[in-house]
């Protein structure tokens, strides 16, 4: 959740903190405050910042979200879930800019790990298959609005899979 700024800005307090303890004998809270900023490391390098760049996406604010995500060095080192949302968030932004081919493996790659609503894999889903549409790929895209019907879809992925639908049935006609 914080930017990378933000955490070092905030290691660094603490173990100026540290300091101030150790230098007053108070040696509980200098651990405490020793714990605080080695928390904070923890969470640089298994949280990254994918939560913030999430949230950013989901405002529709692109190229923040872009920033954010680019601010992650090693996906690999990321926690199970951030991994799936980090590959979500880079899914959708590469899909923004008609970047098909990465959209895809990166939104199949987050599908695999799992995410962790049913509305983000349907949302997921019908990501992939408006770039099947894209790439002339119908059946493919079918494929996978037939797997979006088994979820209970909010109101708005659903109307989006509605015009989805209808789309490539007019492209499947006219072919």
């Amino acid at each position: 959740m914080f930017t990378p700024l933000i955490r070092v800005i905030l290691i660094i307090a603490c173990f100026v903190m540290a300091i101030l303890f150790y230098l007053r004998e108070d040696y509980i809270n200098t651990g405490l405050t020793i714990l605080a900023a080695g928390l904070f490391g923890y969470g640089y390098f298994r949280y990254g910042t994918v939560y913030a760049a999430f949230q950013q996406l989901k405002k529709e604010n692109t190229n923040k979200a872009e920033k954010l995500i680019s601010k992650v060095r090693n996906p690999n080192n990321l926690s199970k879930q951030q991994k799936s949302y980090y590959h979500f968030t880079t899914g959708i932004i590469a899909s923004e800019k008609n970047e098909f081919d990465v959209a895809k493996s990166e939104l199949t790659k987050a599908l695999e790990i799992g995410l962790r609503t049913k509305n983000d894999t349907s949302i997921v889903l019908l990501n992939l298959a408006n770039i099947e549409y894209e790439r002339k790929e119908l059946s493919s895209a079918k494929e996978y609005l037939n797997k979006l019907k088994d979820y209970e879809l909010k109101p708005l992925v659903k109307s989006e899979m509605d015009k989805l639908t209808e789309k490539i049935n007019v492209a499947q006609h006219d072919i």
